[in-house]
């Protein structure tokens, strides 16, 4: 969740802020910038449901890839997180999921 979740969600942060001073961000930053406060969440919110909809569909991918033998595994500690999973794609979501315990942005999707 820090790694991809957090690092995208972060990066959005600044932008809002106005942070960045790559040249090539400095249109899209000032056009986020100038947007209304409750638009700016909006926003945010968005990415949080886009960056929570591409997690979900590659752990989805990742766990039918271990279902039906293809090769694809992730191992943590030698140990295949599908094969200890019930549904990976299912792991961020709940009050004890991955989202909860280990995202800095947990409430990025309420936004708003």
């Amino acid at each position: 969740m820090r790694n991809l979740r957090d690092r995208a969600i972060g990066h959005h942060r600044k932008l809002q802020a106005g942070e960045w001073r790559a040249p090539a961000l400095q249109a899209l930053q000032s056009a986020v910038v100038a947007l209304p406060e409750d638009t700016q969440r909006l926003v945010l919110r968005c990415v949080a449901e886009a960056i929570d909809t591409a997690t979900h569909d590659f752990l989805f991918a990742l766990q039918d890839a271990h279902d039906r033998k293809l090769g694809v595994e992730v191992s943590v500690d030698g140990t295949s997180v599908a094969e200890v999973s019930d549904g990976l794609q299912g792991e961020p979501y709940g009050e004890r999921g991955w989202i909860r315990r280990y995202s800095e942005y947990a409430d990025a999707h309420r936004a708003g």
